[in-house]
């Protein structure tokens, strides 16, 4: 059960950069590539997660994550913790679309 686990999951791990036109999605475990056009793009929204805290102190300060909105309905989540590229992958993205929330 706990190989399945890990294998079900290894198939979401996904790489994305950033081209002149748009985004480049490859799913890492099927070589899968998706590319997402910047006009594709109908808003991306960022929020701000909170940092945790124990009795202690505050264990992190938090962080920023964005989601990218596709006209076809699909939502794309862009963390710090997914994607050690995460501020360049957000600078290119409100550098080529203009809603940005």
């Amino acid at each position: 059960m706990s190989i399945f686990f890990h294998i079900n999951q290894l198939s979401l791990i996904n790489e994305i950069t950033i081209t002149e036109k748009g985004i480049k999605r490859t799913t890492l475990a099927s070589s899968k590539v998706d590319f997402i056009p910047f006009s594709s793009i109908t808003k991306v929204q960022t929020k701000r997660i909170q940092g945790s805290y124990t009795k202690a102190g505050q264990i992190t300060t938090g962080y920023f994550e964005s989601t990218v909105y596709l006209e076809n309905g699909e939502e794309l989540l862009i963390s710090p913790d997914h994607f050690e590229n995460y501020p360049e992958l957000i600078v290119a993205i409100r550098d080529n679309v203009q809603d940005i929330v």
